[in-house]
């Protein structure tokens, strides 16, 4: 019997459990937003209190993260037909798959996070080969600009579940500091609206996460864009949209369209120019 990793993560980074909970949880159902199976495996082996996790998430918010996951594979697929040799940056990477999911043999791949959560994926996930690299720093240490490199064969950045945690002039800098000097690259990344922030933070705190607290709230994408001329929107999606099958209760649905209604949370697919 293999031996169980232990988790020792700080308050915010600890919420990378729920995504991957989530795409675990998700590939066990019938008709899967994602087959995950990566992530089944790396729950098996991590030492949490795994009931209490599976108790407390809800399938909405199984779906909601899944749904997340799937819009980006689905983006940087897309990305990497018309930019094989591209590099792709997942900035908050966790305990993230992406790369077993979309790579294509050619891409370079960099996972950005702190370093207790680095420490963490180079215990579970080991970077699998040389076009693999790890960035144990703040997303705010731009250093990590120069760690990445030429982008001239592309970059597409994902930033899935940590924005919302930062306060909005964190991110303006964050976004502004890196727009004029990343020109190309396009970025993804999942917003949340003032409404919305209430109902998600009941699911972190349910997950018993009490401390991790959502800050950044958010509806439309022209408040970005109107921080650099930088900064140019491609799209916007709404979390829910052109779902596929997948198994759901009534009161899931529900609250999927509650979520549409109310454009509770988004996508924001942005390009640096």
């Amino acid at each position: 019997m293999s031996t169980k990793i232990k988790v020792k993560l700080g308050r915010v980074q600890e919420t990378l459990l729920l995504p991957l909970v989530s795409r675990a949880k998700e590939t066990e159902y019938k008709n899967p937003l994602l087959n995950d199976t990566k992530a089944v495996g790396l729950f098996k082996q991590i030492d949490v209190d795994k009931k209490k996790l599976l108790r407390n998430i809800t399938e909405i918010g199984v779906h909601g993260l899944c749904y997340r996951a799937y819009k980006m594979d689905e983006a940087i697929r897309t990305f990497l037909q018309k930019h094989p040799n591209g590099k792709i940056l997942d900035i908050g990477a966790g305990l993230d798959t992406t790369y077993y999911r979309c790579d294509n043999g050619k891409a370079l791949w960099y996972d950005l996070d702190l370093p207790d959560s680095i420490a963490l994926r180079t215990q579970l996930l080991p970077p699998p080969n040389k076009r693999v690299t790890y960035i144990a720093k703040s997303m705010l240490d731009y250093t990590w600009i120069d760690d990445i490199g030429d982008i001239s064969n592309g970059l597409f950045i994902t930033i899935p579940g940590v924005l919302p945690y930062f306060k909005e002039e964190d991110v303006r800098v964050f976004l502004s500091t890196i727009a004029p000097r990343l020109k190309g690259a396009e970025i993804m990344f999942d917003v949340i609206s003032q409404f919305g922030k209430f109902f998600v933070d009941m699911r972190i705190k349910a997950a018993g996460m009490k401390e991790a607290h959502l800050e950044w709230g958010i509806l439309d994408a022209k408040t970005v864009t109107d921080w650099s001329k930088h900064i140019e929107l491609v799209r916007t999606i709404k979390f829910f949209e052109a779902m596929p099958k997948s198994n759901q209760r009534l009161s899931t649905k529900v609250a999927m369209q509650f979520n549409r209604i109310f454009d509770m949370t988004q996508l924001f697919h942005l390009r640096f120019v």
